[in-house]
């Protein structure tokens, strides 16, 4: 019941086993398809709103994979109470996903692909904290210019920031996310600016034009289907961060 989820069973090599969807399913093909062709087509059984229970009964699911930071904690519960098997995804690091991808693989019938999958991602990560273990620079992570708002103590994005030894200088804050003054921003003088958006490099680099006399950071555009996810797609793109940041 999470975009995440239906990636990973597609890396396992398990998407035939997939009745339903969440919303925003679209990789590696679009919205609900099973391969590129979209020969058939699976039913979104959630969105943000919630789950849609009546659904997933009627495709009679023999386990669900549910993500406890996005489907509704009431969903999980009525879903356990009719007797379906959860597995509750809920990875906080980097090594909390490799753990989970291991767990499905054994679920799924997918063990050797997912001991492939968690082979290769020691490896990337291996390389990644080897590589940047003597740097250490301080970024501004945003999502949102109109208001402008980004990261603030989510413990995800943190973490794998913290692996190259980018320093996010509102991680401190009480909230995940939050609204950003440019004040507050130029006071605290972040070396980088990373940009986790669809947005155009020339929009952003017009944002930022206007505070040059002031903040000159280096911007760094990132994308955030592939970083945000809980999926192996993270680690290649949080290499590509790291690389654009420190050189």
């Amino acid at each position: 019941m999470s975009p995440h989820l239906t990636e990973i069973v597609f890396a396992l090599g398990r998407e035939k086993q997939l009745v339903g969807v969440s919303d925003y399913s679209d990789y590696p093909y679009s919205q609900g398809c099973v391969d590129k062709d979209c020969s058939s087509k699976l039913p979104s059984i959630a969105s943000y709103q919630g789950a849609d229970i009546a659904a997933i009964i009627r495709l009679k699911p023999s386990i669900i994979l549910a993500w406890e930071g996005g489907n509704k904690a009431q969903d999980i519960a009525r879903l356990e109470q009719l007797g379906y098997s959860v597995f509750r995804s809920s990875p906080t690091n980097i090594k909390a996903l490799m753990a989970e991808i291991l767990a499905l693989g054994k679920i799924l019938n997918a063990a050797p692909r997912s001991k492939q999958l968690h082979a290769t991602m020691t490896t990337q990560l291996a390389q990644i904290k080897s590589q940047y273990a003597e740097n250490n620079v301080h970024a501004l992570y945003y999502m949102s210019q109109q208001p402008l708002s980004g990261m603030g103590s989510d413990k995800w994005l943190n973490s794998l920031l913290s692996l190259c030894n980018i320093k996010n200088i509102y991680a401190a804050l009480p909230s995940a996310y939050a609204q950003f003054s440019i004040a507050d921003i130029i006071r605290k003088q972040p070396e980088i600016v990373i940009v986790a958006s669809h947005q155009s490099t020339s929009s952003v680099s017009a944002f930022w034009a206007s505070h040059r006399e002031v903040f000159k950071p280096k911007v760094v555009m990132v994308n955030p289907d592939a970083l945000h996810r809980f999926t192996p797609r993270v680690l290649p793109e949080l290499a590509r961060l790291c690389k654009k940041v420190h050189f």
